[in-house]
């Protein structure tokens, strides 16, 4: 091999030089690196240090200041609509999956033969109670006076009588008086002429008299025994008016009875009232009666209780329904929020009022909230397994707390969705609780919105403002 192709190829090891040769090989060495190539591995390490470090450190302060879970979900009160009172088969159904209703529109209806007739009959049996009622309204007051008048007559009738028996008493026992009197005066001039008469006689025996004033005697004694036996017999009529008293004392006796009849038919009467009074509460039952039908027939329509969206159907047409089974769900959009179930060692630094960030699976953007309350138990306590923690075998599981959050409304709002899965990252601080309870108090006013008021004296709820 000559020089010349050695210095072409010197990576080609030089070949041994033959015994006895002058020729000089000279070994050159390796060429150095260059800088480029000695500070590019480190450069790029640096970087991607300094880099890492970043995004780190932002981790770490994001960490920090802050509480992230990905156990969160939106969720809203799902209302489950059954019939009320009312059992049968669904006859139509007027909505639909994913529709939304208003408040009292018609969701279902259930077959209202059955309580169209129980609203006939109810209506009957009212209608005659009704027509009875207005018969004893018109008949007793009637019948109430004429019983008065009756019990009036027989009273006068009966003072008449104790008035007359008075005075024929009175007049009896003048005439008898009078009688007695008039007798004893008879008496009296009978004895008076007896006397006359035997003094005459006895000087018109001694001649000392004259014939005619014995005669004179004789018929003044014949007349004052005429007298007697007059007197005596007016006493004796006198003595017989007595049983006039009898009489009147009967017509009186015969006035009373009649005066007791006429105040029991009285009574008898009066007692229309209470029969007018069982007759309106026995038509008041019977209204009862036909309202309680009337609801029942009402209750064949299943109505949405407030504004919303259905979102599942449990039964289809021609299904069975019964009271209190669940015909369809639906919930009010507007009272959507998230649940985050978070872990017990990050709710340090989490207070109602703070600002939370939303990250849902479904938007690509994300929404703004703050939390209301944190729940006072873990999801553990309302498992359908509790723990059992004194069987000796233990494993430690950190704990979750339920944390409801508000979203903020934006153009978004009707595109959410019950159910949606959640990221959540809940801001640290103080918290602001005058705005979590004012939050609450709006939330559970907007549920209570389309309930039944309560009655204006019932006592107000623990917590409310008197």
């Amino acid at each position: 091999m000559t020089e010349s192709n050695a210095a072409v190829s010197p990576a080609a090891p030089a070949a041994p030089a033959p015994a006895g040769s002058d020729v000089v090989r000279v070994a050159k060495s390796p060429p150095r690196p260059s800088l480029f190539r000695l500070l590019f591995w480190p450069v790029v390490l640096l970087v991607l240090a300094l880099v890492a470090g970043y995004f780190l450190y932002g981790w770490a302060a994001e960490r920090l200041a802050s509480s992230e879970t990905d156990d969160a979900f939106v969720e809203a009160h799902i209302v489950n609509v059954a019939p009320e009172m009312v059992s049968g088969h669904i006859v139509r159904f007027r909505v639909e999956e994913n529709q939304e209703v208003k408040q009292g529109d018609v969701l279902a209806e259930i077959d209202p033969t059955h309580y169209q007739d129980q609203v006939d009959v109810a209506q009957s049996q009212l209608e005659a109670a009704q027509a009875q009622l207005d018969r004893l309204k018109e008949e007793v007051p009637i019948q109430i006076e004429i019983a008065r008048r009756v019990l009036a007559s027989a009273q006068a009738e009966h003072a008449k009588a104790v008035e007359v028996q008075r005075l024929t008493r009175d007049e009896v026992d003048r005439s008898i008086d009078q009688a007695n009197a008039a007798l004893a005066a008879a008496r009296a001039d009978q004895t008076l002429a007896q006397i006359e008469y035997d003094r005459s006689t006895n000087l018109f025996k001694d001649d000392a008299g004259t014939k005619q004033r014995l005669q004179q005697a004789e018929r003044a004694r014949d007349a004052a025994d005429a007298q007697v036996k007059l007197a005596d017999a007016k006493l004796a009529l006198a003595q017989a008016e007595r049983r006039k008293n009898d009489v009147a004392a009967r017509d009186v006796e015969a006035a009373l009875t009649a005066t007791q009849k006429a105040e029991k038919n009285v009574d008898l009467a009066l007692t229309g009232n209470a029969q007018i009074r069982e007759t309106e509460l026995q038509t008041a039952v019977k209204k009862a009666s036909l309202e309680d039908a009337r609801n029942q027939l009402k209750y064949t329509k299943i109505l949405a209780p407030f504004p919303g969206v259905v979102v599942k159907r449990y039964r289809n047409l021609g299904d069975f329904a019964s009271p209190g089974v669940a015909v369809l769900s639906m919930y009010n959009p507007d009272l959507l929020y998230v649940t985050a179930n978070l872990e017990e060692d990050r709710l340090p630094g989490v207070a109602p009022g703070n600002a939370v960030r939303l990250n849902v699976d479904a938007f690509s953007g994300p929404f703004k909230g703050r939390v209301v309350w944190i729940n006072k138990s873990t999801g553990a306590e309302f498992a359908l397994m509790p723990r059992n923690v004194v069987s000796g075998e233990f494993t430690r599981v950190v704990q979750r707390v339920p944390v409801r959050i508000r979203i903020e409304k934006d153009e978004r709002w009707p595109q959410l969705r019950a159910g949606l899965s959640a990221r959540v990252s809940i801001d640290h601080g103080p918290g602001d609780a005058a705005w979590a309870d004012k939050a609450a108090r709006e939330m559970a006013d907007l549920e209570a919105r389309y309930n039944v008021p309560e009655p204006a004296n019932s006592p107000p709820a623990p917590g409310d403002p008197k």
